[in-house]
């Protein structure tokens, strides 16, 4: 049976929303997962991983390894990886990930599949979907599945995995594999960042543009998103001109979200803001301009002033 090693990557007690994403992508290729979570004082977080369908998590627990030193790690998994043998190793497209993954493919002389959207098995290969050019082009990669594969997932293309309490796996202890030579940095503290909003986790998304016209005018946007029981998105241009916070910015240079619901309002839709948003489940877009981008890609479109529409919307919530 094909066999699919996970680097579980974690911030502040919690796995992160792209480690999930990682997650629910293997989980429909029908294989064995397995996992490597490395750190210190995290057994909690690898106990809690096995509630994600995984069988067996190799544990790294050290006070090395608290912080991130990409030697150490790599080290690690390399060690893990020769005796496990996988078909696959998956991370999220993270920095961590970014950093690691072409190291370990170098160390073996194997494939990897940077930043895929998504991951297919059929027969004796792996599949796996790359854009290019935001997403103006898709280029289909294959591998070799009798031999090592590499891949990391782009963040926003897969739900995220949800635990399920009776499941159980083995959490393995896994003695660090260190070289003092390896040493590049020592940790000193971590600090979490300020922000107003995760729109990754939102579930429905009112976004502004530059069409909202003004400063004053956004407000519309958070009045409407409240009364929806939503969060507040925007385009950069919205950002830019000091409308909103960065929080809220999808796109190239902010997030990458998949709600159920999108609501694009004033948003021409350049292709930078489209390949943040485009895989909405339902895209709404409301435009005085008939020819807006953002109108090839919408589920529905309501053609007229956002500042009428949204008013009489949320009359009948």
């Amino acid at each position: 049976m094909t066999k699919v090693l996970v680097v579980l990557e974690f911030a502040y007690g919690k796995l992160i929303g792209v480690t999930k994403e990682c997650l629910t992508a293997v989980k429909g290729l029908g294989v064995e997962t397995i996992g490597v979570i490395l750190g210190h004082n995290i057994d909690e977080l690898a106990l809690e991983a096995t509630k994600y369908g995984i069988s067996k998590v190799f544990k790294v627990d050290d006070p090395q390894f608290e912080g991130v030193n990409i030697l150490f790690h790599t080290r690690t998994v390399e060690a893990i990886i020769k005796q496990e043998n996988p078909n696959i190793v998956v991370a999220g497209a993270s920095l961590y990930a970014q950093e690691m993954m072409p190291r370990l493919a170098a160390r073996f002389n194997d494939a990897i599949f940077a930043s895929v959207k998504s991951l297919k098995i059929d027969a004796d290969k792996i599949e796996a979907i790359h854009p290019l050019f935001e997403e103006k082009l898709f280029v289909k990669m294959e591998g070799d599945l009798n031999k090592l594969n590499f891949v990391t997932i782009l963040r926003g293309n897969n739900p995220e995995v949800e635990p399920d309490a009776s499941l159980t796996g083995e959490v393995i202890n896994f003695s660090p594999v260190v070289d003092t030579k390896d040493q590049r940095e020592h940790f000193i503290e971590e600090k979490m960042a300020k922000v107003s909003v995760d729109i990754t986790k939102a579930k429905l998304l009112v976004s502004g543009g530059r069409g909202v016209g003004t400063k004053e005018k956004f407000s519309i946007i958070f009045d409407t998103a409240k009364a929806l029981g939503g969060e507040v998105a925007a385009s950069r241009a919205a950002v830019d001109a000091g409308w909103v916070p960065h929080d809220h910015e999808v796109g190239q240079t902010g997030s990458t979200v998949n709600p159920d619901i999108y609501i694009a309002c004033g948003i021409s839709g350049a292709i930078q803001h489209l390949v943040g948003m485009r895989n909405s489940k339902t895209i709404i877009a409301v435009n005085t301009d008939e020819e807006a981008p953002i109108l090839e890609i919408a589920h529905f479109a309501i053609i007229g002033d956002l500042h009428a529409v949204l008013p009489e919307l949320t009359k009948h919530v």
